[in-house]
């Protein structure tokens, strides 16, 4: 086992990093609304970079349930949560279920596409999807303003036949109606957007796309995605998963993203503790050291040719 001083979050260092990128974001919003072409393609950068790296902060409260952070699960959600028209809870279940053992990497686990072995899945999530899911996320919106839930979960079976990816998950009736209410809220944003600021909307959309794109990005370097197992346990959590060193990867891998071997084995680690808890598994776990792989490596195909059990 590890310190336990590793799983306690530093709420001040959330509220730094996450207020800094959504400030950049909210800037270069600005920005880029009054700029006019070709001017307007640095802020429309900086404005997906500063949200990308802000939206990323949802993978954090998901993960890290300490009470402490309940005040910052609250200012996401109501903030960039609302932009991106996802909230937490849209996240939660399916990506916890990710980590889950006896879940990650096998035909159940709803954050695992076969990137690698399918070149077409491969481009669909690195070229297309980023402009499709804006709309795909305004029509979970749409019915879960609507509170059509079951409808949702008809389209989410759909998609895990499809492409092998969630794009829903189950709910309770309590989390229904948290859903529907920031379904609500976002919609009326939309709709006071789409009176009184229309010529926002397809900057908006320019920057919900770069930023999905990084999102995106970011997936076929965390995992070889490469063929499903019929069983997975912590080992194989950690002999799939990719641990990148170096600073070029904090393009698309920033708030901890690139330490995922670490992750993987201790999910509840804040991420502003994973580069000293990567440092201590890189001295004390010799296995864990083969995780390390470069970004070329990364980028061009799995670290290892051992299959998973049941593969």
């Amino acid at each position: 086992m590890i310190d336990r001083a590793y799983f306690a979050p530093r709420p001040l260092i959330y509220y730094r990093d996450f207020g800094f990128y959504f400030a950049i974001f909210l800037i270069a919003m600005v920005w880029g609304v009054n700029a006019s072409w070709p001017k307007v393609i640095v802020p429309w950068l900086i404005a997906a970079a500063g949200l990308h790296r802000a939206g990323l902060f949802c993978h954090e409260i998901v993960h890290i349930r300490d009470a402490a952070l309940r005040p910052f699960r609250h200012l996401y959600t109501w903030t960039v949560a609302l932009i991106v028209m996802v909230p937490p809870l849209r996240f939660e279940v399916p990506h916890l279920a990710h980590h889950r053992l006896g879940v990650f990497g096998t035909a159940e686990d709803p954050q695992y596409p076969l990137l690698r072995s399918n070149p077409v899945a491969m481009v669909m999530l690195l070229v297309v999807i980023p402009f499709i899911v804006p709309f795909t996320n305004l029509l979970m919106t749409l019915t879960a303003a609507a509170g059509a839930f079951r409808a949702e979960q008809a389209l989410d079976r759909w998609a895990m036949r499809r492409f092998g990816f969630s794009l829903s998950s189950p709910l309770s009736g309590e989390e229904q109606a948290q859903v529907s209410l920031h379904a609500r809220v976002t919609l009326l944003l939309l709709a006071a957007t789409l009176v009184l600021m229309p010529e926002i909307l397809p900057f908006y959309y320019a920057v919900l796309v770069a930023g999905w794109a990084l999102l995106t990005a970011r997936i076929p370097l965390e995992h070889e995605l490469e063929r499903l197992s019929e069983v997975s346990g912590r080992r194989e959590q950690m002999i799939d998963s990719f641990t990148i060193e170096s600073p070029f990867a904090l393009v698309v891998q920033p708030v901890g993203f690139r330490f995922h071997t670490a992750h993987h084995m201790y999910p509840g680690v804040p991420y502003h503790n994973l580069p000293a808890l990567h440092a201590h598994l890189k001295r004390t776990v010799p296995e864990y050291r083969d995780s390390i792989i470069s970004l070329w490596r990364a980028i061009r195909g799995p670290k290892r040719g051992a299959a998973l059990p049941g593969t």
